[in-house]
């Protein structure tokens, strides 16, 4: 599991490289999202309850990824409440990157993918050992695009020291998640 940790980071920037690469031989397009904001609450695996607030620039530019598909790159704001028994705070910030298929008219499924920096309250929380008060985050997420402006998905946030720290028992956030757009 430690080697997986180490091999993670490179392989992160191996798939943004390739990314990267990619899209510069692809057209970007000029898209019309300037700026979202995301409520979301959920817990992690021990129970211990989650709520996050998102505010989100998105880059002017998509990616046309084949016949259906978009790509976007956003830049993600967010703090949240950690534990409501054993109340904690963080803040961050992280890129992330969304495709989308346009293929269907009335609901545009879309996966995320993103990881950033975190900084935390206090390293102890609830009893779990994470370390230090800075953290890395790596982001996954699904759901459905509404054209109200409106989408509704689920998230899932791991928060971890990388292993830069003895302790690092991590944190695993499930999130129901609401985006406006503005």
């Amino acid at each position: 599991m430690k080697t997986f940790r180490i091999l993670l980071p490179g392989m992160v920037i191996g798939i943004v490289m390739v990314l990267f690469s990619y899209t510069q031989a692809m057209e970007l397009k000029n898209g019309d999202r300037k700026w979202s904001g995301s409520v979301e609450i959920g817990s992690t695996a021990n129970g211990s309850a989650s709520f996050r607030l998102v505010g989100a620039y998105w880059l002017a530019d998509y990616l046309q990824l084949g016949r259906y598909g978009k790509g976007y790159l956003r830049i993600e704001l967010d703090t949240g409440l950690l534990d409501t028994t054993d109340t904690a705070f963080d803040i961050g910030i992280q890129p992330v990157f969304r495709y989308e298929c346009h293929r269907f008219s009335s609901a545009i499924p879309y996966i995320d993918l993103g990881a950033g920096v975190h900084f935390l309250s206090r390293a102890n929380i609830n009893g779990r050992q994470l370390g230090a008060a800075q953290q890395f985050s790596l982001i996954a997420a699904l759901g459905l695009s509404f054209p109200n402006g409106v989408e509704l998905g689920y998230r899932y946030m791991h928060l971890s020291n990388a292993d830069l720290h003895d302790n690092n028992d991590g944190r695993d956030e499930h999130l129901g998640v609401i985006t406006f757009y503005f």
